[in-house]
Formats: structure tokens, C-alpha cells, sequence
């Protein structure tokens, strides 16, 4: 036991050697999955559930879905409670997925096509309050709620619709109520649940995800009326043959893992080293988080580890970049989770201006000026 506490105290500082150091105390609350779909309603959860559909325990079926005004008033709430060492308020960077299949056209195409819709639009289709999109930018306005991009949808597109294609029974069942994400046998492990958007086993898979990029910093673009500054693949998988299609889009910066999920052509997945703050030659700077919160995950523990890996970011003079997802706060089909996951987020918060006075909060985009863009 001693043993393995050396070992995880080493990783909580080594992760942090690498890249740019400043003697300010920046918090960064990175928190994907935004404006994607998961479970639209309980009665879908049920009904999945009873034909073994989905995991009745799964934390993701259980409780993730598009927020309603209520989640997000709620989280502001929140995040304004605490102020940092200039008298700002907490700041979330929603990572989000701009799109969503338009299932009824899909179905349309005879599964053939594949259409989608903007998650605006998918605001509508779930019945949330039309305030909802307002209350984005409402976030946006008061600084606390700045948006980056998540990739155009979460979804492995071609290989879900290639199963839907072939007649999965199981896939056709989840589509009917408007779900992708439930597990198939015969599918390659990587790309379970269809979840990681960039995932491909064939270099003809390339082109189309390459076109997903342009399309999504597009939509972005137009949603919220800037290109975002930073892209953080789904599932973190992501190949270096899209690097320059990003690039050209102007997204600056790339969220990578120290040692990150890279696709072959043969469908395995291959881990490449990428050292943080690292500039590439087609002008994107790799990031990293160093940080993690997941409140309503079954074995969440309490803010102790957060706390310990803050403290380790600040050691050794960098921003802690906290991941965290939106399941954690969405209250939409189980109040009880976002009462839990917002519970833990103000005790986190207040705990980090109790620690360290001079902390503070920044969107991603602040981050980046300060460690890239000042001298």
C-alpha cells in the first residue's frame, strides 16, 4: 500500500514537469459532452433497460441528456458563489458537440445517409423551455459559461450507420427511441457504444471526418459567433492526419494525453507521446489536464484527490486544468444527481479559495493567453 502511494504521488508531480510555467494560480474547469445527446427521457431509460439495452447502472444512461434551463441556472448559481483573487466569479468551459443525428431523416434514407441537425435545434425536439439556448448565453454574457468545441457530434458516424445498414436489431431498438450510444457484441472494443467521433480502421474513413471538422467549427461558428480556441476529441482518440484539416479551420489549441489514443488503418489503437505546450509546424500548440472531478461517479471519494492534484499543478508552476462532464450537473432525468454532483462542485470551490487565496479562475481561451499570448 505504502508503495503504490509513492507511485501515484510520482505521477501526480511528474505529469506536471512538462510545458510553459507561471507563478499564478490558474483553475481551469474543462467540462465535456455539452450540447450532444445521451438518454432523452425515463422512459426511454426504461424501456432500454428492460430489453438489456443499456446498463442499468450506467451512471451516462442514467442520468445524461441535453441540460434545460433549470441545470444551468442551477450550475451559475454555483459558479458565481465563489470569487477568485480579482473578485471574478468561477469559470466553466463547456466543451461542446454542435450536432446531433436527425433520426427521422436517417431513417428516411433507409439508413443510407447520414443527416444531422444543431443541437440548438435538438433543444426544441426534446422539449426543453425555449429560454434554454438563452440561458447559454446568458453563461457567455456574465463570463462564467464559455464554450469550446467537442468535435461536430460525439458519434462514431460511419460505423454506427454501417451497423444500422447491416440491420443490428439492437442498434434499430436504440433508434427508435433516439439513442446511439448502447453496447453491440462484434464490435471492436475502441469504438464500443459508438462514442469516439474520430475513430477510423480504414484510411477511406478519413476524408469524411476530415469534412466533420470543417462542418463542426462551422456550426460553432455560427452557433456562438467565434471560431473556439480549443478541440478536444471525444474519447480522446485522434490521429495526427487531421491535425492540419484543424488547423486551417483556426482552432490554436488541441487537448491531447500525455500519451494519447492514436487509430491505425488495421483498427487497433496505437498510444503516441505528446508533450504539452509543444507547437506544431501547422501552428496548433498541444494542452493537457492535469486535474479531475467526477462527483456522481460510483467511486467518487470526495474532493481530496482534485485538491491533491491542484496542489501538485501549482508545485510545479501550472494552471490545474480540472476535467470534469456534464453528467455530473444535469439534473434533467434525476434531480437527486445534479443535487449530489452541485453539492460536491461548491465544496470544491470554496475549498480551492480557502486554499489558496490567490487563486484564479479562467476560461480555457484566458488560460491560453496568459501562458502563450503574454510576455
Amino acid at each position: 500500500m505504502e508503495a503504490l502511494h509513492i507511485v501515484n504521488s510520482l505521477l501526480l508531480n511528474i505529469k506536471n514537469l512538462p510545458g510553459k510555467v507561471t507563478s499564478r494560480r490558474i483553475v481551469v474547469i474543462e467540462c465535456d459532452d455539452w450540447g450532444g445527446i445521451r438518454m432523452p427521457s425515463k422512459t426511454a431509460y426504461a424501456d432500454l433497460c428492460a430489453r438489456g439495452l443499456v446498463n442499468i447502472k450506467d451512471r451516462y444512461s442514467m442520468n445524461d441528456t441535453l441540460a434545460d434551463k433549470t441545470d444551468l441556472e442551477s450550475l451559475y448559481e454555483v459558479l458565481l458563489s465563489v470569487r477568485d483573487y480579482h473578485g471574478k466569479p468561477a469559470v466553466m468551459t463547456p466543451v461542446t458537440n454542435v450536432a446531433n443525428p436527425d433520426f427521422e431523416k436517417i431513417k428516411g434514407s433507409g439508413y443510407k445517409k447520414y443527416f444531422q441537425e444543431p443541437f440548438t435545434e435538438t433543444l426544441k425536439r426534446y422539449n426543453r423551455d425555449l429560454e434554454t439556448f438563452n440561458t447559454w448565453k446568458k453563461g457567455m454574457e456574465l463570463g462564467i459559461f464559455i464554450p469550446e468545441s467537442h468535435g461536430r457530434e460525439h458519434i462514431a458516424v460511419q460505423f454506427w450507420l454501417n451497423e444500422l445498414q447491416k440491420g443490428n436489431s439492437r442498434l434499430l431498438e436504440a433508434f427508435e427511441h433516439g439513442v446511439v450510444a448502447v453496447k453491440t457484441e462484434g464490435i471492436n472494443p475502441a469504438v464500443s457504444g459508438f462514442r469516439p467521433e474520430f475513430y477510423f480502421d480504414s484510411q477511406e474513413q478519413t476524408e469524411f471526418l476530415k469534412n466533420s471538422i470543417t462542418d463542426g467549427i462551422s456550426m460553432f461558428k455560427q452557433i456562438f459567433g467565434y471560431i473556439p480556441r480549443a478541440f478536444v476529441p471525444g474519447n480522446s482518440i485522434f490521429h495526427p492526419v487531421f491535425e492540419q484539416t484543424l488547423a486551417d479551420t483556426g482552432v490554436k489549441h488541441l487537448l491531447v494525453s500525455h500519451f494519447n489514443p492514436v487509430p491505425t488503418n488495421k483498427g487497433n489503437i496505437r498510444f503516441k507521446y505528446y508533450r504539452t505546450g509543444k507547437l506544431t509546424s501547422n501552428g496548433l500548440r498541444y494542452y493537457t489536464r492535469n486535474c479531475a472531478f467526477e462527483p456522481t461517479d460510483p467511486g467518487y471519494c470526495g474532493i481530496e484527490l482534485t485538491m491533491k492534484q491542484i496542489e501538485a499543478a501549482f508545485r510545479w508552476g501550472k494552471p490545474a486544468n480540472i476535467s470534469t462532464h456534464r453528467v455530473n450537473f444535469i439534473g434533467a432525468l434525476n434531480e437527486s444527481n445534479r443535487e449530489k454532483g452541485l453539492k460536491e462542485f461548491r465544496t470544491l470551490l470554496r475549498s480551492i479559495t480557502e486554499r489558496w487565496p490567490d487563486v484564479e479562475f479562467m476560461s480555457s481561451a484566458d488560460m491560453f493567453k496568459v501562458l502563450y499570448e503574454t510576455r
